[in-house]
């Protein structure tokens, strides 16, 4: 510890109040609508560096060597032994946050009123009843477009199916749900798709 005047027990809750916070910030932060600020960019990058870069360790906390300290030590230092496992520390972050952005409703897609692959052109219906369909000859999708997740989130199964279908492209319905949810996992989160 570089600062000897510091009491061993607030120097653990330092430690502590670091990890929790670069836990905060590697979950908290993952959308970049929430790192509109320049500080909040640094803090997402400074998490995201502290679990997953093997060479990261803090500036200003320093091991009884007065070396800068790295992520393993923090643990040894908290759990006062050598059973912390970075490996599930990771595992405990990326869960958390998947858990974490799974239940947040950020709008993610707008449901367009026409959808166009292909040069085949469907007209967007609303329907209040939660039966969505697709009309392959009237080129027509019916879908609630009321404004949450499992509507965008339809919208893109809906949309995955059409473009399927005109691939002449046999996947299953288990298969296109699937890869719609994984789809709309990825635009959710990383909201780098203008659609202009």
């Amino acid at each position: 510890m570089a600062d000897e005047r510091l009491d061993p027990e607030d120097y653990k809750t330092l430690l502590n109040a670091v990890l929790k916070q670069a836990i905060d910030d590697y979950i908290k932060l993952q959308h970049p609508k929430f790192r509109n600020k320049k500080y909040l960019k640094e803090a997402f990058t400074s998490a995201v560096e502290l679990f997953f870069d093997k060479e990261y360790s803090f500036l200003y906390l320093k091991n009884e060597y007065d070396e800068e300290l790295n992520l393993k030590e923090l643990i040894t230092h908290l759990l006062n032994d050598n059973r912390g496992d970075i490996a599930l520390l990771q595992n405990h972050v990326i869960e958390e946050a998947r858990a974490f952005w799974e239940t947040k409703l950020i709008r993610t897609i707008y449901i367009p009123d026409s959808f166009v692959y292909c040069g085949h052109v469907y007209s967007i219906h609303h329907t209040d009843t939660d039966e969505a369909s697709i009309d392959y000859k009237n080129k027509i999708i019916t879908l609630n477009k009321k404004n949450d997740s499992e509507s965008e989130e339809e919208f893109i199964e809906l949309a995955l199916t059409t473009c399927f279908h005109h691939e002449k492209k046999n996947i299953s319905i288990d298969e296109i749900e699937t890869i719609s949810k994984i789809v709309f996992r990825m635009l959710k989160i990383n909201s780098c798709f203008t659609g202009s």
